[in-house]
């Protein structure tokens, strides 16, 4: 067995990230690197004896890469699914791309739903603001019955507003909630089946 630095993979349920490799020393180590990064960009760069050593160590390190464990890493990355893996260890690969590609999923609504409940609470401060202008405004003494009753539309139509949005980050924080909960479930399904 080759003995090579190996890449550190995530603790269970977490994803790790992917590293792009330079194309220098010793043929057989740099083919075992990138098959188990799932790459094959530098064994064309190489003399005929150079790239058989690249091929021996590519053929071990896609193994590694081949795994339902690296699979599952490279779904909760969202990354392309890889087609190097051969026909008896492509199946492992996308049961666990298939697992953590789904968490990624997940990942992304809920990013979507925080980022959304962040704008609203934002308009929502801004209504804040204008209601208390419009309440500044409604204490002048010197104001004209028609410039209060405008101010006092804009202060139901501002209030009804705020009530809308209100219920909306309500909605959206119970959904994140559920969310999450269920991306808690899902990683621990697959660190107790590991």
């Amino acid at each position: 067995m080759l003995t090579y630095a190996v890449l550190a993979i995530a603790s269970l349920g977490g994803c790790a990230t992917r590293a792009e490799i330079a194309c220098v020393g010793d043929p057989e180590a740099l083919g075992y690197r990138e098959g188990s990064l799932g790459q094959r960009r530098c064994g064309n760069d190489l003399s005929s004896e150079g790239r058989i050593a690249y091929e021996r160590g590519w053929g071990e390190g896609v193994v590694r890469f081949c795994s339902e464990d690296n699979g599952y890493q490279q779904g909760c990355q969202g990354a392309p699914i890889s087609n190097v893996c051969p026909n008896d260890r492509a199946s492992a690969y996308l049961d666990g791309y298939q697992s953590g590609y789904a968490i990624y999923l997940m990942q992304l609504e809920v990013d979507a739903m925080e980022r959304s409940i962040d704008e609203k609470s934002n308009v929502l401060e801004d209504i804040w603001s204008e209601l208390d202008i419009v309440s500044e405004n409604l204490e002048e003494h010197d104001a004209s019955a028609f410039q209060r009753d405008r101010w006092v539309e804009q202060a139901r139509a501002l209030t009804k507003r705020q009530d809308e949005l209100t219920a909306e980050i309500d909605e959206l924080e119970a959904d994140v909630s559920a969310r999450k909960a269920e991306l808690a479930q899902r990683r621990q399904a697959i660190a107790i089946n590991d």
